[in-house]
């Protein structure tokens, strides 16, 4: 599955083959195993191979973050009847402010740099693995960026040099886990590591009591029937991989500004 830090690497690689042209050069250190990448501009044409795979989302945004092109994925992700309708929207269309800002400020030095981004986020509920490159100018006849988006259930591999770095985006959109409370999160979060009852409690310094009515109301706004089927839902959405202090940070926006 496609879902590692290396996705991005791999992915422009086999569209480079697909399209019988050269997107990256990868040079290996073997004294160190590193593995690095130096991209070229990408466009919808080397990211074809790749269209129609489950919740793969690509898109092209120009210099002011305008949506030019996006993929079916993308636009139904953003409830939009085809890609054609959601060209023209913004960050800011899409997400709140905060959120949109967060990840312009991310983006910017990727057209600076020429160097590709890579971080990881809580969009619509679901951890994913997000790739920024800068945007073939030969294709939309501007600069701008080119963003693949794809669910991230894996561990992030171990991070060998700078090229390897996935950032971490703070401001989260919870999705539909929204309808939970701040304490439901951390409660739901600890659940899902495989904490008991019992270890929860103690770990917030609550009561049994007060933890299993947590778990009533969780189940019930989540519609689980049991626990392991919250285990399941989370581990679908990769939930289990962000760290505790990253879970923190992402279900108490206060946390997330104060840090």
């Amino acid at each position: 599955m496609l879902v590692s830090a290396g996705w991005g690497v791999l992915a422009a690689v086999l569209a480079a083959r697909a399209e019988g042209t050269l997107m990256c050069a990868i040079g290996r250190h073997h004294d160190e195993g590193e593995m690095t990448a130096l991209f070229e501009p990408m466009s919808p044409a080397a990211f074809a191979p790749f269209d129609g795979v489950p919740g793969c989302c690509a898109l092209a945004r120009d210099e002011s973050f305008r949506l030019v092109w996006c993929n079916r994925a993308y636009a139904d992700e953003i409830g939009k009847e085809s890609p054609g309708q959601a060209v023209g929207t913004t960050l800011r269309d899409v997400l709140p402010e905060k959120q949109a800002v967060e990840r312009e400020d991310l983006m910017r030095p990727v057209l600076e740099t020429g160097r590709t981004l890579a971080y990881q986020q809580m969009w619509k509920g679901v951890r994913r693995l997000t790739r920024v490159w800068p945007l073939d100018p030969d294709a939309f006849g501007h600069a701008g960026y080119f963003v693949m988006i794809k669910a991230l259930r894996d561990p992030l591999p171990e991070q060998t040099g700078p090229d390897d770095a996935v950032q971490f985006v703070r401001t989260a959109d919870l999705g539909d886990l929204a309808v939970l409370s701040p304490r439901e999160l951390e409660v739901f979060y600890y659940l899902s590591a495989g904490m008991t009852v019992s270890d929860t409690a103690e770990a917030l310094f609550r009561s049994e009591k007060t933890i299993g009515r947590h778990v009533e109301s969780i189940h019930k706004k989540m519609g689980y029937s049991s626990r392991a089927e919250l285990v399941r839902d989370a581990v679908q959405r990769g939930l289990i991989h962000f760290s505790g202090r990253q879970w923190s940070v992402l279900t108490d926006p206060k946390r997330a500004e104060d840090d």
